[in-house]
């Protein structure tokens, strides 16, 4: 009897052993522990074409034909992909068929100092999951009471959802009419705009800075877009006293003009400059005040900017490939281990997989004229996955 329990007891250690070792990959994740959250990951050529892969490497062909018309800015809300060309489109079905859903989009198109074509990026587009999946983008409507600028839909971003936010502080903000841009969300919640305004054949414009807390509500002040602007030289009579601060440098039709998009680090709002003059600045109290950041390179396109998981900073630029944040000193250094030489930067973007036992593997990727390009290690060192001539990855 006990010789026969041991040989169950053998067999059965067997078996098991037989099963842990046949459900190990070579990489160290157990199978058993499945993914429980893929990501999906769009990207877009200079086609207009919009593909799709959810391991960064492959792709079933495009998911949208190319029609010859490059997209700005993707995101997705839920079950909705949103995609920004000449108009809004939406798709239900992951992108296989896209229909308009809003149609008075800002294009504010420019020359960049390299001779190359600028206009509203990424940044135009933002959807925010926790205010109950609103969706922003910037609105050129001629409607009356576009004091802002900014269209929002409180349904995923689908049709007959869109209306202006025209909500605004009476006291906190001056002068209108504003023409927002570009938009990101800091880590504490706070939504962040950056517009411009002033007569549109002056000699600049005036770069102007807004905050709102929370999503809209008409009770609640703190919810409503607040202005930072400081005005310390009286050129635009914004408050009453012209609060002091450093306000961003102008835009408008000369060599010293700028054209600034929005992201952030964590609580730290940044903006960079598309059209090569000016760098990328930096501001800690929501744009009241901005500094210069330095390492960047000069007289050179700045395209887009993300902070994947709030880890690490990178910059992508024109011709220069990737720069990334030094934490330590605060400079900008050269990042491109791996990409192409003379690589231009177009769309970064950070996802992840979550394992059934809690596990989290992490990947960023950077839209490029080389390709695809994807880190493992936080955006250190980079390795193509896709060819192509991409403009956005989201």
């Amino acid at each position: 009897m006990r010789r026969l329990s041991l040989i169950y007891i053998s067999c059965f250690i067997a078996l098991v052993s037989a099963a842990v070792i046949g459900c190990t990959r070579t990489d160290g994740i157990d199978n058993n522990n499945v993914i429980t959250t893929p990501y999906a990951l769009y990207f877009s050529d200079t086609a207009g074409a919009l593909y799709y892969t959810n391991d960064g490497r492959t792709y079933d062909g495009s998911i949208f034909k190319p029609d010859g018309r490059p997209c700005k800015a993707i995101v997705t809300s839920v079950y909705n992909v949103l995609w920004t060309k000449t108009h809004l489109y939406y798709s239900a079905n992951n992108g296989k068929n896209f229909n308009h859903t809003y149609d008075s989009l800002t294009s504010l198109p420019f020359l960049r100092c390299d001779g190359q074509k600028g206009d509203l990026n990424q940044s135009s587009l933002i959807n925010l999951p926790e205010w109950d999946n609103r969706v922003y983008t910037a609105s050129n409507t001629t409607n009356p009471n576009n004091w802002l600028g900014v269209a929002v839909s409180a349904n995923f971003g689908n049709p007959k959802t869109w209306g202006l936010d025209a909500s605004y502080d009476t006291v906190g903000v001056g002068l209108l009419p504003a023409r927002m841009v570009s938009f990101t969300q800091l880590a504490n919640g706070k939504l962040c705009g950056l517009a411009y305004s002033g007569a549109p054949f002056d000699d600049y414009y005036h770069v102007r800075n807004f905050v709102k807390a929370g999503k809209d509500d008409q009770t609640n002040y703190e919810h409503r877009w607040k202005e930072v602007t400081a005005n310390p030289d009286g050129i635009l009579y914004i408050f009453t006293g012209n609060p002091t601060g450093t306000p961003l440098p102008p835009y408008g039709t000369n060599t010293d003009t700028s054209f600034f998009t929005l992201g952030h680090y964590n609580n730290r709002l940044i903006a960079i400059d598309q059209r090569c003059r000016w760098g990328a600045w930096y501001s800690d109290d929501d744009g009241k005040n901005w500094a210069p950041y330095s390492g960047l390179p000069a007289n050179t396109a700045l395209l887009c900017i993300g902070s994947p998981f709030e880890e690490v900073c990178l910059i992508g630029t024109a011709g220069r490939g990737c720069y990334i944040l030094n934490q330590f000193t605060g400079v900008w250094e050269p990042n491109n281990n791996g990409l192409a030489a003379n690589a231009t930067v177009r769309g970064i973007a950070g996802k992840k997989n979550i394992y059934k036992n809690g596990n989290v593997r992490k990947y960023i990727y950077l839209a490029t004229d080389k390709g695809i390009y994807e880190s493992t290690d936080g955006g250190r060192n980079w390795v193509k996955t896709i060819d192509g001539n991409y403009v956005a990855v989201y």
